[in-house]
């Protein structure tokens, strides 16, 4: 296991070689991680839902450009 600021150099170096849609979907996964992981340490040992507000959010930004497609309207009921 590499020390944690190596970790983040390369991190970095990732973001950088991103496209700026691939690094907001990074940010998304980041995020979705630190909250999971956040409440696993909160609570150990109680099952508990993962998914908060915020992460549904996130998740339905970088789900939009796939959702929305005016041709798909006629499947709705």
């Amino acid at each position: 296991m590499l020390p944690l600021q190596e970790y983040k150099l390369k991190i970095d170096n990732i973001i950088e070689r991103l496209p700026g849609e691939k690094v907001e979907e990074l940010l998304d996964y980041a995020t979705f991680l630190s909250s999971r992981y956040s409440r696993q340490e909160e609570q150990p040992g109680q099952a508990k839902s993962v998914v908060d507000e915020e992460s549904l959010i996130l998740q339905q930004e970088s789900l939009k450009k796939i959702w929305d497609h005016p041709e798909e309207d006629i499947y709705e009921l």
